[in-house]
């Protein structure tokens, strides 16, 4: 596979604030302060009137003080493995791979202006869900993760940092409710290697698919579905963007499914009035179909899921 690099600092770097605090300049300024202090071997107040920043500025980030927010963060996503972020088979980029497929299933990232910053999210239905994550993350990120019990939302929310936030926007995810926009997959995801589609695909199916259902015959499953919602408005360009999107890379794995449809019988009223619709892709359901998607869409994050996917294809390749 040939070198591919998806984001390097620069990318990154234009999600940091030019607010109040200038995150952006001072970045920049801290990387030209020790590249000259390494090249040249000079002292703070040469630097300082150099760069036209206070002396004082400039020896805190010789002595290894008041790092700016914005390279603590770029530092933290070079530690992950993940800055410059390539495209390669390596385990921290397949999980970043997965967690944006969960993004767009059960996440959300938004812009904290209060304090310059971002807040990103994944949902998980189960507790052992979460936890698997959590696991996953710290094997391949080395980062260490939380989670949080919400009892209105039924749900087990787990915080990530706004590092790797800013770092998903800078490839392509949605920022804020994926229901009020209509929008497309990044390209550059149809380019990756099958192995990789199909950990995106992982990460979809974790979060927003039905659980494979074994029919009482036990030659045959239910209907098996993929569903996303989008605002009464925008499902039709919706359902032309980003849903026959994940159907065209689905179709590119051999996977046979039906074309998105606009679920408008089903429509989901929320308590303020507002309107939205599922768009459903459905799987089809014959043997070999099925058992092709079962043995390469692992719900790797839906443990439920996992067990009865494993007992279906136990169930179907036993079946004349």
């Amino acid at each position: 596979m040939d070198e591919i690099i998806l984001a390097e600092f620069e990318d990154v770097l234009k999600f940091y604030s030019t607010d109040r605090i200038n995150q952006q300049k001072n970045a920049i300024d801290y990387v030209k302060t020790k590249r000259i202090r390494a090249e040249n071997s000079i002292g703070s107040l040469r630097i300082s009137k150099l760069l036209n920043i206070p002396a004082g500025t400039v020896n805190n980030w010789l002595m290894g003080k008041k790092t700016p927010r914005s390279i603590k963060g770029l530092n933290q996503l070079e530690s992950m493995g993940l800055l410059p972020l390539r495209i390669d088979n390596s385990l921290g980029f397949q999980h970043f791979v997965r967690s944006l497929g969960l993004r767009y299933a059960d996440g959300c990232i938004y812009e904290q202006k209060r304090n310059n910053s971002f807040t990103f999210y994944i949902c998980f239905g189960d507790e052992i869900d979460a936890i698997n994550f959590i696991s996953d993350s710290k094997k391949f990120w080395n980062i260490d993760l939380e989670y949080k019990y919400y009892k209105e939302a039924r749900a087990y929310y787990v915080y990530l940092p706004s590092s790797l936030a800013r770092l998903m926007l800078a490839v392509g995810s949605v920022e804020g409710d994926k229901t009020d926009q209509n929008f497309a997959l990044p390209k550059w995801i149809f380019n990756l290697p099958n192995n990789l589609k199909v950990e995106f695909l992982r990460g979809l199916f974790s979060g927003d698919a039905d659980n494979p259902k074994l029919k009482s015959s036990g030659k045959s499953v239910e209907s098996l579905r993929l569903s996303l919602s989008s605002h009464k408005n925008i499902a039709e360009k919706f359902r032309d963007g980003f849903m026959s999107d994940i159907y065209k890379l689905i179709l590119d794995l051999g996977i046979r499914a039906t074309p998105p449809k606009i679920m408008y019988n089903q429509p989901r009223i929320s308590k303020e009035g507002r309107v939205t619709y599922p768009i459903v892709i459905r799987i089809l359901t014959n043997k070999i179909n099925i058992i092709n998607f079962l043995e390469n869409i692992k719900y790797t994050y839906c443990n439920r899921a996992i067990i009865k996917g494993d007992s279906i294809l136990k169930a179907l390749r036993n079946t004349n």
